[in-house]
């Protein structure tokens, strides 16, 4: 560049900018200094008017340009040439210490070309390149080149974030779906799942493989559990059926950690995340490359995971991409919406909102963003139906955090984002049609309407945009500003705003110039008529399109969430959960009662329930099998639930798997009176026959499970059977033979199953000879106990022969015990071997002690014995004949002889 251009352009006094350029006064070379760069500070005002290319936002009206000479005369206010240091990533680094180095270059042919000379190894990732060297040569060799426009030091290696598949839709309201939207599954919906490939013979993922050119080779338990939780059928049990279980399911491999090419994700609308890197707080090559993905596929959602780091504090979110503004960041809460401790926390790196929402899981926010992309599946596959095309991505995050429910502080925070996802109010907002889609200008401002009943309460209006990527490294993200304020005669609100300084103070309302989301609620509307007014500042493009979503409760009012109609109670049909409601009720006391005849009688639970709890753990003293309903009392207003089942998993067990034939067993609760059995057919559980015994045996190689049914009402079926590789459970549980008395030996053995047998024999077995000690052919009970009356000195072995009504036999293993008689102890082997082992079993427990004498009668070694049963190491033990003594506590002795081979 001309330098008289330059010192033109530097000719104005600093003090014309704002105070604020003072923190980045480092930046600014002086004009005494050669001028070399092609990079200049100035405002974003003045970049934007003249059309320059930013290539890093520093804050919200400071950024560095990248400056031709041709273009620097069109420039109103003066700019100032920077030093490199801009570049640099923004953590402390050691200067010798060898990391990963991140490039991002205006022309990679060129870098690859200098790197090559420079004889540094890289490798290329998408439109980036990767090194491996340590801050002193980057300062030196790499930071002066011009085409280098950004350094970062992002992990690009994924970790998984959460241990086994936990599952339960109650808790983000995705139970009330089948009530209010019962056509709504996921039909029609593809869903990504970024992991390892997901197993397709999984049988709650059967039938929903997409192909993918990006999927991994490797097979994965992880993805398979994301998998599941997403779109799974529920053919193993409760647990096993997923958010949208009509949804097909593709794979991207997530060890390629860029945003996948837009042409592998045909059909896909969401894609889930469920992985992070190391602790990142920055806006890296990745958050600047998902933002690019969804500002320019705007029917395409990312779903990430917030992070199981939450216990060391806020900033915790793991994964410089999860700092993308227009991706939805997930945490996680346990049944009672409270944050699990391991959660991660926000602030992004520069005080935006993170994580946007929480969803249920105990055991890692992976889960919690498998649930999130479920519900958007279904969310879009409502939308498309009733509009004929998907929702755009701004959409559907507005309606994700306006419909989810606070948690924590009052409106937003670093916890909980703006809470926890409500899956049926989501799908009600779409199909009220509560959407605004706007589409604003520069320095515009744009109004919208909305009328409200005379009783609404608790008004919430949500403004989204998807906003174009900032550069790489910037430490202000947000691109294009729009500002959301409510009016009407009477009031005028703007949004919540938090302060990142101080990530524990509750959230407070002003402008917000840092969001691409902006929320405002009102508990009590005082008009029926507002005015939604969106402003734009300076825009960075010809427009930017926007989404308003709003709702609005009805005064007094009290809703059951749990359980609904057809919901089973307990969830799983296993573990406790208490029962949910919701109210904006002011009174806080209620009487809950229960009815187990359709309300004709009602059986008080609790008296004085705090109804503001919103819960109440229901422990019944024994499982129930029944039909009931719930009825909430407050004052002389009574609030009934709808039906719903209490049933418990029957917790069937494989008994039987032999000869191509395979026996399953349940408990069999007496309110019970007949059995569905249900086997897997064409991807899912299909009813087969009814029956009033709790066995049942089958021939064919699949998956069973069994349903209560009382009172001609079907419990929640248990989980399934796996399929069982055959004679690995073939009637033998156990078999044992022990010392009954002086004279008798107890054998005794407990069965799988009693399936076809037609005689049972006990046989003693010696020398290969076998001798019958019991026959039983009158057989009903799965144990065996018989006696041997004629037990021989020492070792006695017994098996069990069964023989079914086909012919077929079975012999179980030998077992053994050893018989004394009048013998204090029983010692083997008396030809002892190389290893010098004794072993030496007592009559009856207590101490007692061995004494060891050569053939001259010397006593060569002492061992005390404190169990019944002792192995004992001969020392010094050569070839010869020797005398033992056993003398017990009591005095009583047995002597015998050894020999020594």
């Amino acid at each position: 560049m001309n330098c008289k251009i330059i010192l033109a352009l530097l000719f104005i006094p600093l003090i014309t900018f704002s105070q604020k350029i003072d923190q980045w006064k480092h930046l600014i070379v002086t004009t005494d200094k050669k001028l070399s760069s092609s990079f200049f500070l100035t405002t974003v005002a003045n970049a934007v008017n003249t059309k320059q290319q930013i290539v890093k936002q520093l804050d919200a009206k400071f950024c560095i340009i990248s400056v031709s000479e041709k273009s620097s005369a069109k420039f109103r206010e003066q700019i100032y040439p920077v030093n490199n240091d801009w570049k640099l990533p923004q953590q402390t680094l050691k200067k010798n210490k060898k990391i990963n180095f991140n490039l991002s270059t205006s022309n990679i042919d060129l870098l690859q070309a200098t790197l090559n000379k420079l004889q540094i190894a890289h490798i290329i990732i998408g439109n980036y390149i990767v090194l491996r060297t340590d801050l002193k040569t980057i300062q030196s060799h790499i930071l002066p080149l011009p085409f280098v426009l950004s350094i970062t030091t992002e992990s690009f290696t994924p970790t998984l974030e959460s241990k086994i598949r936990d599952q339960n839709l109650t808790v983000n309201q995705i139970n009330g779906l089948s009530e209010k939207f019962p056509l709504i599954e996921g039909a029609n919906q593809i869903i990504s799942i970024k992991d390892d490939l997901f197993d397709r013979t999984d049988i709650d993922l059967l039938g929903k493989y997409i192909p993918s050119s990006t999927e991994s080779a490797q097979v994965g338990s992880h993805a398979t559990a994301m998998a599941t939780i997403s779109a799974g059928l529920g053919n193993s049990s409760a647990l096993g059926k997923g958010v949208a279980p009509k949804a097909k399911i593709q794979s991207s491999n997530f060890n390629s950690l860029f945003p996948d090419p837009i042409n592998s994700l045909q059909g896909v609308t969401v894609q889930n995340h469920s992985y992070g890197t190391t602790i990142e707080n920055f806006y890296g090559l990745l958050a600047n490359s998902y933002d690019k993905n969804l500002f320019e596929n705007t029917s395409l959602n990312h779903v990430f995971s917030a992070g199981n780091r939450g216990t060391e504090g806020y900033k915790t979110i793991t994964g410089n991409f999860k700092n993308s503004k227009n991706s939805i960041v997930v945490g996680c809460v346990d049944t009672n919406e409270q944050i699990l401790p391991f959660s991660s926390k926000g602030p992004a790196n520069d005080g935006r909102i993170k994580p946007e929402i929480v969803a249920y899981s105990t055991e890692g926010t992976s889960n919690s963003a498998a649930i999130t992309t479920g519900v958007i599946a279904l969310m879009n596959e409502l939308h498309t139906a009733k509009n004929k095309q998907p929702l755009r991505n701004d959409t559907a995050k507005a309606i994700l955090i306006n419909s989810a429910k606070d948690l924590g502080n009052k409106g937003p925070d670093y916890t909980f984002g703006f809470g926890n996802i409500n899956a049926t109010k989501c799908l009600n907002t779409i199909n009220e049609n509560r959407i605004i889609l706007g589409k604003i200008g520069s320095m515009q401002t744009n109004t919208h309407q909305i009328e409200l009943p005379a009783s609404a309460k608790n008004l919430k209006i949500s403004l989204v945009w998807t906003d174009p990527e900032a550069p790489a490294n910037s430490t202000f993200c947000l691109v294009n500003d729009l500002d959301l304020s409510l009016n009407s005669a009477t009031e005028n609100e703007l949004p919540w705003i938090l302060n990142a300084a101080n990530p524990v103070a509750p959230a407070t309302k002003a402008p917000d110039h840092l969001n691409t989301i902006e929320q405002i609620e009102l508990a009590n509307p005082q008009e029926q008529t507002y005015t939604l007014t969106v402003k734009s500042q300076l825009l960075q493009n010809d427009f930017q399109n926007y989404s308003i979503v709003y709702d609005y409760e009805s005064a007094d009012t009290f809703e059951w969430l749990y359980p609904k109609r057809n919901d089973n109670f307990p969830f799983d049909g296993k573990n406790p959960f208490p029962f949910k409601w919701k109210t904006n009720q002011t009174n806080t006391i209620g009487t809950l009662s229960i009815s187990f005849d359709n309300g004709l009688s009602w059986t008080p639970i609790q008296n004085n329930i705090d109804i503001q709890n919103q819960r109440y753990l229901y422990l019944p003293a024994q499982p129930l099998f029944a039909q009931a309903k719930l009825k909430m009392k407050i004052n002389e207003r009574e609030y009934l639930s709808d039906s719903f089942i209490l049933s418990y998993d029957l917790n069937v067990t494989t008994t039987l798997a032999c000869s191509g034939i395979t026996e399953i067993t349940w408990s069999n609760p007496p309110t019970v009176n007949a059995f569905n059995i249900y086997t897997l057919r064409d991807n899912s559980l299909q009813f087969k026959e009814q029956i009033t015994t709790n066995t049942y045996t089958f021939t064919d190689a699949t998956n069973y499970t069994v349903a209560p049914v009382f009172t001609g009402i079907e419990g929640i079926k248990s989980e399934s059977t796996a399929v069982t590789t055959p004679n690995t459970d073939c009637y033998f549980e156990s078999t044992l033979a022990e010392i009954e008395s002086e004279n008798q030996i107890k054998i005794s053995a407990s069965l799988f199953s009693l399936f076809q047998i037609k005689k049972i024999e006990i046989l003693k077995t010696k020398n290969n000879q076998e001798t019958a000690v019991n026959t039983i052919l009158n057989i009903n009970s799965k144990t065996i106990t018989v006696t041997d009356d004629n037990p021989e000195i020492g070792i006695n072995r017994y098996f069990i022969r069964l023989t079914l009504t086909d012919g077929t036999v079975f012999d179980s293993s030998v077992f053994e015990t050893n018989y004394y008689f009048e013998q204090l102890f029983f010692v083997t082997p008396t030809l002892v071997q190389k290893d010098n082992k004794l072993l030496i079993e007592a009559k009856s427990e207590g101490a007692s002690e061995l004494q060891l004498f050569n053939s001259s009668g010397q006593l060569i070694q002492t061992n005390p014995i404190s169990s019944k049963s002792s192995e004992i190491t001969l020392i010094n033990f050569t070839s010869g004949v020797y005398i033992y003594k056993l003398i017990t506590a009591k005095g009583e002795t047995q002597t015998g002889k050894l020999i020594k081979i």
